[in-house]
């Protein structure tokens, strides 16, 4: 996974809101979870690193890799501003998110431990649909390549103007690469 970006306050998770205060955001399980705006860029740093600790993350995806605890990261941490009670909903909403995120790390770590052989399966089967996607890649290049160099050649193409290679040649290398993700997937080819 590629490292987070600080954002232009310095700090990961922190952005400056445009009355001039500081809102931290964190990113869980595919959703932005709201952590509440704060006068200063640290508050809303240390906030976000609290949340950070309860999802696991390690140390060096947080603004403040010296904290050594959850608990050490909570007593540093101070409450948000909550200046209208749709700030407060929201601020409990996303705790909440970050309760039951937190709660389905837990259970997802537990099924892992229990099921080791379901894991493997299931690593063994994204490896054979990435060999699989690799391969029908490198056709699609290699195609498109013998296209592109008989195109170059003008004149002196070995195929004809009405070659049927043509417009096969085109229509497989025209589409995307990758499958959608609505698209079953068939390793019959």
């Amino acid at each position: 996974m590629a490292p987070r970006r600080r954002s232009n306050t310095g700090f990961i998770g922190v952005r400056l809101r445009p009355a001039g205060h500081f809102a931290a955001e964190i990113t869980a399980g595919g959703t932005r979870v709201w952590l509440g705006t704060f006068y200063t860029k640290e508050a809303a740093a240390r906030a976000y690193d609290v949340a950070a600790w309860r999802f696991g993350r390690p140390r060096h995806e947080m603004n403040f890799p010296e904290v050594r605890s959850l608990t050490e990261a909570q007593s540093l941490s101070t409450e948000p501003l909550l200046r209208s009670q749709g700030e407060a909903r929201r601020y409990r909403a996303g705790q909440r998110r970050i309760d039951t995120t937190e709660a389905d790390e837990q259970f997802m770590a537990q099924w892992r431990r229990d099921h080791p052989g379901d894991v493997e399966a299931t690593r063994a089967f994204w490896k054979e649909k990435q060999t699989y996607r690799r391969e029908r890649r490198a056709g699609k290049r290699q195609r498109k390549a013998e296209v592109e160099a008989e195109y170059a050649k003008g004149e002196a193409s070995t195929w004809g103007e009405n070659d049927e290679r043509w417009s096969w040649n085109l229509t497989t290398t025209a589409s995307e690469d990758t499958p959608s993700e609505d698209e079953d997937f068939d390793f019959s080819d």
